[in-house]
């Protein structure tokens, strides 16, 4: 019988039997200590036992404390993001998307992202009507994020209207046809977070919301 059982396990066998004192910490240490030098040098009671007893006693006089405990770290963990979060607001952060939009004299800028290295990667651009209107081929690449500038002129040389066009990529990996994740920079216009302050949204002018921990980096 190990040190909890004996304190937690005992019953009372007669009518003047007194009901154990309550095991404080304290006394649940000094037990332990105990237990370490007087045990069998020839058969040493394995440290799984008495992480075993610590968790035993954990479950009983602190579940209390650590879920308190928790709440605050993950109170405070949560008003950091938040502030992180609205700091991004005007700026422009890298999130996996197909989406991207296209301002007066700027660019859709982004990553494809290759697990492996792949030949023949194209990436196309559609306009909100679904139609091809630029493709790029990108050639052979290596594993990792490979980056891509497109600046809004079409197949046929001219500029494009602003407005938000869609992004898909594919490549050849390992002799097999392959759709690419893509990453786009879009810019922050606002911070949204939920009723039960569990999560933070980023509202971006793609029109889409992504949240926070989806970001890969910031400019």
């Amino acid at each position: 019988m190990n040190a909890i059982e004996q304190i937690f396990g005992a019953t009372n066998t007669g009518s003047a039997a007194k009901p154990n004192k309550e095991l404080g910490q304290e006394d649940f240490l000094k037990l332990l200590v105990a237990q370490l030098k007087n045990q069998d040098p020839n058969n040493p009671a394995d440290n799984g036992e008495f992480l075993g007893q610590i968790a035993q006693f954990s479950m009983v006089s602190g579940i209390d404390d650590l879920g308190v405990a928790f709440e605050g770290v993950a109170g405070s963990l949560y008003t950091n993001q938040a502030m992180q979060a609205a700091q991004l607001v005007g700026k422009d952060v890298l999130v996996e998307s197909n989406t991207g939009t296209l301002n007066a004299e700027e660019s859709i800028q982004g990553f494809l992202e290759f697990d492996n290295p792949a030949s023949n990667v194209r990436l196309q651009i559609h306009d909100a009507s679904g139609a091809l209107v630029k493709f790029v081929d990108l050639g052979n690449t290596s594993e990792g994020m490979h980056e891509f500038d497109w600046n809004g002129i079409d197949e046929e040389g001219n500029r494009l209207p602003p407005a938000e066009y869609q992004l898909t990529a594919a490549a050849l990996v390992g002799g097999e046809l392959q759709a690419v994740p893509v990453h786009i920079f879009s810019r922050v216009e606002s911070v949204s977070v939920d009723r039960n302050n569990t999560s933070i949204s980023l509202n971006l002018t793609s029109k889409e919301s992504v949240g926070f921990s989806q970001i890969r980096e910031y400019r």
